[in-house]
């Protein structure tokens, strides 16, 4: 097996490692007090977290000069999709018990459901593109419809942001933010 298809391989174990530590705490009761509120914590946070690893590719990158690098992008973009999904289907259930017009009243008076939700409806049509076929028939709008992705992690960063508003705790969304302010610094600094 090449180096790059072993580094593929170890990539997508890591990403789908919290997804399988979520379901078996979950099937073994192991998810504390508010185990609703554990799930939504968690791949929320998985979901940022994947998707600030996927900005971080073109950087690191050019800073490996590595150039098979870009090819990992679009898994990692599918599994910020998968997390992304499983967040919105955990929120619907957990808070609204699957009726979609409750979610809709909690968006109006909530703005941090607004946000997600305006965040998740930027990703569905980047993780429905992301194939060859797609690339093939979309050509150079593919990139540009691509780039919604600085628009999905700024309003990641707002919800992030938002849902700790009451709460005393901002580590997290600070950490959050200036990694992505590291990540599109770099992305935007010209290359020498």
């Amino acid at each position: 097996m090449s180096s790059f298809r072993t580094t593929r391989l170890l990539i997508w174990l890591l990403c789908a490692v919290p997804m399988a530590d979520l379901l078996v705490r979950a099937f073994t009761h192991q998810l504390g007090a508010n185990p609703q509120e554990a799930i939504l914590r968690a791949t929320g946070l998985w979901c940022l977290t994947i998707l600030l690893v996927t900005l971080g590719v073109t950087p690191l990158r050019r800073l490996l000069n590595w150039p098979e690098l870009v090819l990992l992008r679009r898994m990692l973009g599918l599994w910020t999709f998968a997390y992304a999904v499983v967040h919105l289907l955990s929120f619907w259930a957990f808070e609204h018990e699957f009726v979609w017009a409750e979610v809709l009243r909690d968006a109006i008076k909530r703005p941090f459901v607004t946000v997600g939700l305006i965040a998740f409806g930027l990703l569905v049509p980047l993780a429905i593109t992301s194939n060859q076929s797609a690339i093939r028939r979309l050509g150079m709008a593919w990139k540009r419809l691509h780039r919604l992705v600085y628009a999905v992690v700024l309003l990641a960063l707002v919800h992030f942001f938002l849902h700790r508003t009451g709460k005393s705790n901002f580590t997290d969304p600070l950490i959050a933010t200036a990694v992505t302010g590291l990540l599109l610094g770099l992305r935007i600094y010209p290359r020498k």
